[in-house]
């Protein structure tokens, strides 16, 4: 399933992007909603939204798919407390 990107992926919105990259930063509905100044009600839609576009399951699985879409980037940081963690970037900010 995670193969059905390799000719175009999704397009999001500019919203529905920005809300991804807060979602796999690991915020709640209602953190992203007082991030951005929208209703919880309206994140929970561009989510759903979202998750449709890229035939996600669920929340993990739908950012899951958006980094193999290309819609996410995944950079590797290696400290000696987090040796094989992985942070998801959001404008090439390590989070």
């Amino acid at each position: 399933m995670l193969h059905q990107y390799l000719t175009s992926p999704p397009t999001l919105t500019a919203r529905e992007q920005e809300i991804l990259e807060y979602i796999a930063q690991g915020l709640s509905t209602k953190e992203v909603a007082q991030h951005i100044g929208i209703a919880p009600r309206t994140v929970d839609r561009h989510v759903e939204n979202t998750r449709l576009k890229l035939r996600a399951k669920n929340r993990t699985h739908m950012v899951a798919c958006a980094v193999v879409a290309g819609l996410l980037q995944v950079d590797e940081h290696f400290e000696e407390s987090t040796a094989s963690s992985k942070v998801v970037t959001l404008n090439d900010d390590p989070i």
